[in-house]
């Protein structure tokens, strides 16, 4: 299932996109990890942002959120990322969203 579609069925109303770190880090099943597929770690990036989106401050522009990934075959660890929402591109005004790490920007 593709993000676009992801992001539809989460009732998300703009594209979503995530940068290369994000996705490498937490969408690529690592080596070793049992019972997890990238479609479903991609879900719970986008379904934990729709519900940080709906508690979000009217004007707010970085909306951090968190959730636990598992990356190892130890306990899951708390992740913490950012969403901000700006233009599509330079010329397409239309609203987007791009999930990123905190230190990036």
């Amino acid at each position: 299932m593709t993000g676009k579609r992801k992001s539809g069925l989460s009732r998300i109303h703009y594209p979503v996109f995530l940068t290369r770190r994000v996705f490498d880090a937490y969408v690529t099943v690592p080596k070793g990890v049992e019972g997890q597929d990238e479609e479903g770690r991609l879900w719970d990036i986008v379904w934990t942002l729709r519900f940080a989106i709906r508690r979000a401050q009217q004007g707010q522009n970085r909306l951090p959120f968190a959730l636990y990934f598992r990356n190892d075959s130890h306990r899951p660890k708390l992740v913490k990322l950012i969403a901000t929402c700006g233009a599509l591109d330079i010329g397409n005004p239309q609203p987007a969203i791009t999930v990123m790490m905190p230190d990036e920007d």
